[in-house]
C-alpha cells in the first residue's frame, strides 16, 4: 500500500509558489517603477501648477493653508530612512520582499503634497532621486533573495 505523504506535497506546493513569486518580482518591479518614472515625467511637465491655487473655496476651507514645503521636505526625509531602514532589516532577516504597490503611492504623493504648497519645481529632484533610491535598494533585496533561494533550492535538491 502507497502511503500519501501530505505535509510533502504542500511544501512542494508551497516552494514552487515561492519560485514563482520570485520570478514574478522584477517584473513587477520593473512595472512599478516605470509607473513612478511616467508620474515624475507629468510632475515634471507640471511642475508650476499649484493645486491650492486651482481649488474652489469651500475645498480650501476645509483643507485649511498649504503645508511649507519644509515641513513635506522633513516627511521625505523620514519616509525615505524608514522605507530603507525597513528594507536593509528585511534583507539582514531574509524575508521574502513585498509584493505590494503601496510604495509606488507613497513616492507619488510627495507630488501631490509639494503641488499643494506650489514648490514642485524646486523638489521635483529630491523626490526624483529618493524613489530611484529606494526603488534600487528594493531591487537589491529582492536580487540577495533570489539568489539566496536559488542555493536553497541546490541543498534541497543534493538532499533528495
Amino acid at each position: 500500500m502507497i502511503r500519501y505523504n501530505r505535509s510533502a506535497s504542500v511544501a512542494k506546493l508551497e516552494e514552487k509558489s515561492v519560485v514563482e513569486g520570485l520570478q514574478r518580482g522584477p517584473t513587477r518591479s520593473l512595472l512599478e517603477l516605470s509607473c513612478f518614472l511616467l508620474i515624475c515625467i507629468g510632475a515634471h511637465t507640471y511642475q508650476s501648477f499649484n493645486l491650492f491655487a486651482v481649488s474652489s473655496e469651500p475645498v480650501r476651507q476645509l483643507l485649511g493653508c498649504p503645508p511649507p514645503a519644509y515641513l513635506v521636505t522633513i516627511a521625505l526625509a523620514v519616509y525615505c530612512f524608514s522605507s530603507a531602514v525597513l528594507t536593509l532589516t528585511a534583507m539582514a532577516s531574509d524575508r521574502r520582499p513585498a509584493d505590494n504597490w503601496n510604495h509606488l503611492g507613497y513616492r507619488s504623493a510627495f507630488f501631490v503634497f509639494y503641488s499643494f504648497s506650489g514648490a514642485v519645481a524646486d523638489n521635483f529632484l529630491a523626490v526624483l532621486l529618493v524613489g530611484l533610491l529606494l526603488y534600487g535598494l528594493e531591487q537589491c533585496h529582492v536580487w540577495s533573495y533570489s539568489a539566496r533561494g536559488d542555493h536553497h533550492e541546490k541543498a534541497v535538491g543534493e538532499k533528495l
